[in-house]
């Protein structure tokens, strides 16, 4: 997931013309930190995530509209084997959900 969601985030980035750099700026973190988003390395807080999806011009939901992802019921079913065997990606995934509104 962090994988598709990083290069989600680089094709947006690329769109709009702006460097890794730039958008670090743009969103107030280091860019160091960015990069390793755009790698798959790691995931943002709920609260880049609204940043980034500002910055972007875009809404939160196209953040997560990966191209790849073309069988639901494989992709529902990896995300629930994470939620189940990682405390911290889930406890991520619930406060970001709760920051959208959805639970």
């Amino acid at each position: 997931m962090k994988k598709m969601f990083g290069e989600r985030l680089r094709t947006l980035r690329r769109q709009k013309n702006l460097t890794q750099e730039q958008l670090a700026e743009i969103i107030n973190i280091q860019p160091e930190n960015y990069s390793r988003i755009e790698n798959g390395l790691s995931f943002p807080k709920p609260e880049n995530i609204v940043k980034i999806s500002q910055a972007l011009d875009v809404e939160i939901a196209e953040l997560f509209q990966f191209s790849n992802i073309n069988n639901y019921e494989q992709v529902l079913e990896k995300i629930i084997s994470k939620l189940k065997t990682d405390e911290q990606t889930t406890a991520m995934t619930y406060k970001y959900l709760r920051s959208m509104g959805k639970i």
